[in-house]
């Protein structure tokens, strides 16, 4: 299957750069190279080869990053250093023959930064047997290392040939994509430039540039439900949810229910532009999942059009919400949703929840006295305690307390709560794959106290629970004033931070990474992740409201139902 691409990715200042690096590489294997499209290219859809011929410090951290971000059950990795990488490699192919991996990683174990003569011959004969395994379903290859990208080519072509190397665009600076016209690989994309390739994550910017595999051709049995809460219909829920569910990455993650209001989720999908059709379901024993994937159609590389199943425990009389508004009846209807999405998992019906936002004023006017979410979802599951985490790749923090005033933080503050806090924090971790958490302690007085000069807090409660949880095998840091806290744990000290209040860590995460942050509730006996904003009240209605937050969330939701 083919889908057209998005104009070629090449500014102004890096077009003569591009095409200088793709002519040197044409000229390495005596191939003509064009210049940079001005229109859409089309690429095949399908696997993925990544042949890693460089083994620096960057190139580890650049594999690690695509691991990280990338489904366990998306990679086959073969390890030459380790097996003999062309028997497991076949055996791999014909087993997985016709659910193909979307990334195939040829590589070697670090032992210098040098390309030998006897790794190079065995990269590239793995590389060119998985070409003719994989034949018109490899979407493109990645090279990182000067000698391996010299000599790859003829290895895989042996006696045929390429007639030129289309540039299509760039994945970073001076990375170019190229597209290889004629020959066994016509039409099949390259991304290298000879050497180790850009930044950390340029090995994930080149496998989310290739397009996905028809995201009709089954599998979706496999794939986790996630229950989709729409939140507050007055504010931005009902836009991002259709602006969400016309990627195609939520489709190859899992299969999502909305819980919410099927009219709203359609005047959202027409003021965003987007081609999602709700379907009224009254059980999630009553989705048709393989209608529902079979009408996934891509409109284009980033785009599809498709129908979603929608639920909702009550009736929303959406045509009498006032967007951007107070209202007590969509606050009514979004903890009611939250609600019955509890409930899904509770009976193991869904696999986790992803919230959009409510707003706390509308909930409590319609009835549902609750500080937030935490508060709605630990009351409905049943759960002895829950935390707020705010969590992103560069910054991860527990909140030892959550919705409260300042003036109420050092009551609610003992050593009980607090060594839970710290308990719920490293097991998320341990959770994540880190065996050994270091958890940082955030002080709650200025200077962390500075000996009691400032507040007995950190004598009387931190240190006592921090003693207690160290004797069971955790590894806490003592109180450390916040105003350094963060940079050092930004700086790789420390795996995870507990706040002891709301401000002391939202404010760090969000100044971070406020795109990226997710909201997670640690403690509960389900999954749940939320966005980390609000309802956007003044902005509601104009489908402008960015849905990247929600796709976060919902990310991170999938690999937690994976890891769990």
């Amino acid at each position: 299957m083919c889908h057209a691409l998005p104009e070629a990715r090449c500014d102004v200042s890096a077009v003569a750069c591009v095409q200088g690096l793709a002519a040197e590489l044409g000229t390495a294997w005596n191939i003509a190279t064009s210049p940079v499209q001005d229109k859409p290219t089309v690429l095949s859809s399908g696997c993925t080869l990544f042949v890693v011929g460089s083994e620096t410090g960057t190139c580890e951290k650049q594999l690690q990053r695509l691991r990280s971000d990338t489904s366990k059950s998306e990679i086959l990795e073969i390890d030459i250093s380790d097996c003999p990488g062309d028997q497991m490699l076949r055996t791999s192919l014909s087993t997985a023959r016709n659910s193909l991996p979307r990334a195939i990683v040829l590589s070697r174990t670090a032992r210098d930064a040098h390309e030998t003569e006897g790794t190079v011959t065995d990269l590239c004969g793995l590389a060119k047997t998985v070409v003719d395994m994989v034949g018109d379903r490899l979407a493109g290859i990645v090279v990182s290392g000067g000698y391996t990208l010299v000599k790859l080519l003829p290895t895989i072509l042996g006696e045929s040939s390429v007639s030129h190397l289309e540039v299509v665009g760039e994945i970073c600076q001076c990375t170019p994509v190229l597209r290889m016209v004629g020959g066994p690989l016509n039409n099949c994309a390259l991304i290298t430039k000879g050497g180790r390739l850009g930044e950390e994550d340029v090995f994930l910017k080149a496998l989310e540039y290739f397009p996905r595999q028809d995201l009709s051709a089954g599998g979706w049995e496999a794939k986790p439900v996630l229950a989709l809460t729409m939140g507050d219909v007055a504010g931005i829920g009902p836009e991002i949810m259709a602006k969400l569910l016309r990627l195609p990455e939520v489709w190859r993650l899992c299969r999502p229910v909305v819980i919410g209001s099927s009219k709203a989720l359609t005047f959202a999908s027409k003021i965003t532009d987007s081609s999602v059709e709700p379907v009224t379901v009254d059980k999630i024993s009553d989705i048709d999942w393989s209608g529902i994937f079979s009408s996934v159609r891509a409109i284009s590389s980033d785009r599809v059009s498709c129908f979603v199943p929608v639920m909702s425990n009550t009736t929303c009389d959406y045509d009498n919400v006032q967007l951007g508004k107070v209202s007590s009846h969509a606050g009514h209807c979004a903890a009611s949703w939250v609600i019955h999405a509890v409930g899904l998992c509770m009976n193991k019906q869904a696999d986790a929840i992803v919230t959009a936002p409510l707003n706390k004023e509308s909930m409590n006017k319609g009835g549902h006295s609750y500080a937030g979410h935490t508060e709605l979802l630990a009351k409905h599951s049943g759960a002895r305690t829950s935390r707020l985490m705010l969590a992103s790749d560069k910054l991860k923090v527990v909140h030892a307390t959550g919705h409260c005033s300042l003036a109420d933080v050092s009551e609610k503050l003992t050593i009980e709560r607090l060594a839970e806090t710290i308990r719920l924090s490293g097991q998320f971790m341990r959770d994540q794959g880190l065996t050994d958490p270091r958890i940082a302690i955030a002080g709650l007085n200025p200077h962390a106290g500075d000996g009691g000069l400032f507040g007995k807090e950190e004598a009387t409660v931190l240190t006592p629970a921090i003693e207690l949880c160290r004797s069971e095998g955790w590894t806490v840091s003592s109180p450390i004033p916040s105003d350094t806290l963060f940079c050092r744990t930004l700086k790789g000290e420390f795996d995870i931070v507990v706040a002891m209040y709301h401000d002391q860590g939202h404010i760090p995460a969000k100044l971070v990474d406020f795109g990226s942050t997710v909201n997670v509730t640690l403690g509960l006996p389900i999954i749940r992740t939320s966005v980390d904003h609000g309802t956007a009240f003044d902005i509601a209605g104009k489908g402008i409201a960015d849905e990247a937050n929600l796709l976060h969330a919902l990310r991170l939701a999938a690999k937690m139902v994976a890891k769990n």
